[in-house]
């Protein structure tokens, strides 16, 4: 239960100390300060007092100028704000205050056991009471602290605290420091021994006995002295004291290693450098003081002009650059990859320096080593470089063409745009033709076209080139990659623009009347007026050798109605079906049947299908209205002489006293003469002439005079036909006023009269004028 009882008081510390210690530098707060708990109490200065009671344990003395901190381990990296004035009668007024932070009691370190590692961010020592205290560190770019978790280890405890990278490596100006179990860090913070007194802020610095490195210079470190004199980088040169070559002249300087004086013949040096007290090299057997590197001599510098070689693409190549004069004969050159051969497969020599197209093959290296080799002798390195190699993503790439993205297969009936996804500098991927399925656009490298006879589904493939290379090399493919997505290759059917070549010379279709194949046009949108002779030799002309090949195949649909003059539909001339055509070299013609009356109205409409399996966009398709409409009205006329059987009820003759009354029931033939409008309808007065049996129902007079005769009528009269307009059973209701003549010879009576009524009309035999 002991046992339990510290593990849990010291997890509480640590959690406190993480709470407390992290990021605590940031925290805008007024002065902190800490002591470790049972130690004695500390001044807060003649000029300041306590205003109250403190919290978490602390207590003040009567004269409010002294605090005693916490004597309970609970109170470890607890918090706890107090009111300050410069006396007590200051307290209500003032908004000063201090924040108060008890600590655990200060380590004990064993000053000749910290040993810091900075190329491996450790550090490490033995000492007593070492949980829970921190290790801060700061840089000139960051800053941060780590909490110990002690080992056990005989007559002591062993931490390892976590600290940053780029840490300057110099014992006697450490840039670490360590803090007490749940105490805080920062340019605010004052902290009191146990004796009450304050502390030094030098009393925390942790300064290293030992420092360890594991590197002084880069992996595959060299020396380019083509110039008879070079430099290179030197890891941690704050602790480098010197440097010897042989058989060069070396110097430490300016935080890099500067090597002179050498042979063209020598391809290595070997370096010794001298460190700063109390800094050692780690090494497998040991550790030195004084450690030697070895680094190749290059007397020829090399890059890889081609940008971060591929990963994990077979087939991938690099251009490396190298100085002219180095590589005067490619013969005598040999280049490896991590110590793997490559070829070499072309060069291009420009601004002097000679480009080298390696075949690297597929790598899977982040990084890798690139060298240029002496193929005679015993192979010196003449030239070396190292390349971070980058992961392609997979190619997500997308067709368009004009007003249509994201293309879910390849047209091959018009260039289709492919918009690929940028790649890292100086590179760029290239759309690469696959025979038999697609080729691509001499003129513009980003548009594409399928094979006419491409089946089934496939894969785009694209190129990665760099265009900055010199000569051909610009087109060279330096790795192929490959769209996942598969797609189909086959015409993009596109409504193809009807409605905006019907006006001018060369529409697409056409409605043509006339014997020949010139014949009348009829425009759009306007209604023709034709000869009835004109009803059996109208047709539509599709002329698909119009229709470019890059609309592909159209779906449309065509409607006709044949109407005769009181709008009635005529069943033989309805046509309603859907046309598919595509480009050819000859017109198609759809002839227009069922006119079989003066005056009979054809309307026919052409609209796109907005079929969705068939067009590409088929939604923004408009199937309220056709695309076209044409319209024609067979017939002509100014006016209209026809015959017709009148039966006129109610009539009244106004004759002479003895032969005037009303006609109940009358019979007769009249023809009319009257005017036509543009569409055939008849105007409402005419001209009439006629013979008509009058009195059928054996009216009399007032004086009992028979009203039976014949008579022949001349006049005005109102017509309005009701059915069957304009055809040989026509129905129309009449008002007319005759002036009629009896040809009866009836005995006595005047043979004048003026006769007024209705009538029913029955036919309309006759022609036009």
């Amino acid at each position: 239960m002991c046992a339990f009882a510290v593990a849990l008081r010291f997890g509480v510390l640590l959690l406190c100390a993480l709470l407390g210690l992290v990021g605590a530098e940031s925290a805008a707060h007024a002065e902190t300060l800490q002591a470790p708990v049972g130690g004695k109490p500390f001044s807060l200065g003649t000029a300041r007092v306590a205003c109250g009671v403190p919290e978490a344990g602390w207590t003040v003395d009567a004269s409010g100028h002294n605090l005693r901190p916490p004597t309970q381990d609970e109170a470890i990296g607890k918090v706890s704000d107090l009111k300050i004035a410069a006396d007590f009668a200051g307290c209500a007024k003032s908004t000063s205050s201090v924040r108060l932070v008890a600590t655990a009691s200060f380590p004990t370190l064993d000053a000749s056991s910290v040993t810091f590692s900075p190329d491996q961010s450790v550090v490490e020592a033995r000492g007593r009471r070492l949980r829970g205290v921190g290790v801060a560190w700061r840089s000139d770019t960051a800053s941060g602290i780590d909490v110990c978790q002690p080992r056990l280890e005989p007559n002591a405890e062993r931490c390892v605290w976590t600290v940053g990278r780029g840490l300057s490596a110099d014992p006697s100006a450490s840039p670490l420091t360590w803090v007490p179990a749940g105490g805080r860090v920062g340019s605010d913070v004052v902290t009191f021994d146990a004796e009450g007194e304050r502390a030094d802020p030098s009393t925390f610095v942790l300064a290293p006995a030992r420092v360890v490195l594991a590197s002084l210079l880069p992996p595959d470190a060299s020396i380019d002295l083509s110039t008879g004199h070079g430099e290179g980088p030197l890891f941690h040169p704050e602790v480098v004291r010197g440097a010897e070559c042989s058989p060069a002249r070396c110097e430490a300087a300016g935080g890099k290693l500067l090597v002179r004086g050498i042979s063209s013949d020598v391809n290595s040096v070997d370096v010794r450098f001298s460190l700063a007290p109390k800094v050692v090299f780690q090494k497998k057997e040991g550790s030195d003081s004084k450690p030697t590197a070895h680094l190749a001599v290059l007397h020829c510098p090399m890059s890889v002009a081609s940008g971060p070689p591929l990963r994990s693409v077979d087939g991938s190549r690099l251009v490396v650059r190298i100085e002219e004069r180095c590589a005067r004969d490619l013969s005598l050159l040999e280049f490896e990859v991590d110590d793997t051969p490559v070829r070499v497969l072309e060069s291009s020599v420009d601004a002097g320096a000679t480009y080298i197209l390696l075949e690297v093959g597929r790598l899977e290296k982040k990084s890798i080593s690139i060298a240029a080799l002496h193929s005679q002798g015993d192979g010196d390195v003449i030239a070396l470089t190292h390349a971070d190699t980058w992961l392609p993503p997979h190619v997500r790439a997308s067709l368009e063409i004009p007003g249509h993205k994201n293309l879910d297969f390849i047209p091959n009936n018009r260039p289709t745009r492919v918009h690929t996804p940028s790649v890292p500098s100086p590179g760029r991927l290239f759309v690469l033709p696959v025979d038999g399925v697609y080729h691509v656009d001499e003129k513009d490298p980003a548009l594409i076209t399928g094979d006419a006879d491409a089946a089934g589904l496939a894969t785009l493939r694209f190129a990665y080139r760099v265009e900055s290379l010199p000569g051909e090399l610009a087109k060279t493919d330096l790795g192929v990659l490959t769209d996942p997505l598969e797609r189909s290759v086959h015409e993009a059917n596109l409504p193809a623009p009807i409605a905006n070549t019907v006006f001018s010379s060369r529409p697409m279709v056409e409605l043509i009347c006339g014997p020949t194949l010139d014949g009348t046009r009829v425009i759009p949108a306007q209604t023709a007026h034709l000869d009835f002779s004109r009803r059996d030799d109208c047709r539509l002309v599709f002329h698909r050798e119009r229709i470019q090949p890059e609309y592909g195949t159209q779906k449309l649909n065509l409607s006709i109605e044949v109407m005769s003059a009181d709008g009635l539909p005529r069943s033989e001339g309805h046509v309603a079906q859907t046309l598919t055509l595509r480009s050819g070299s000859h017109p198609i013609y759809a002839w227009v049947h069922g006119v079989t009356q003066q005056f009979d109205r054809v309307v026919i409409r052409l609209s796109h299908a907005a079929d969705e399996a068939h067009y590409v966009g088929a939604a923004e398709i408009d199937t309220g209205s056709p695309a076209v409409k044409w319209t024609a009205i067979f017939g002509r006329g100014h006016a209209r002489w026809y015959a017709t059987t009148a039966i006129p009820t109610g009539l009244y003759r106004f004759g002479d006293a003895a032969h005037s009354g009303v006609l109940s029931l009358n019979f007769g033939i009249v023809s009319r003469l009257t005017w036509l409008d543009a569409e055939g309808h008849e105007g409402l007065l005419g001209l009439e002439a006629g013979i008509m049996a009058i009195g059928l129902s054996k009216d009399t007079g007032p004086s009992g005079a028979s009203l039976t005769q014949i008579g022949a009528v001349a006049g005005l009269g109102v017509s309005i036909p009701v059915a069957n307009r304009a055809s040989p059973t026509q129905a129309s209701i009449n008002l007319h006023g005759w002036l009629e003549e009896d040809i009866t010879h009836r005995d006595g009576g005047n043979r004048f009269a003026f006769i007024l009524g209705p009538s029913i009309s029955i036919g309309n035999i006759g022609t036009n004028l």
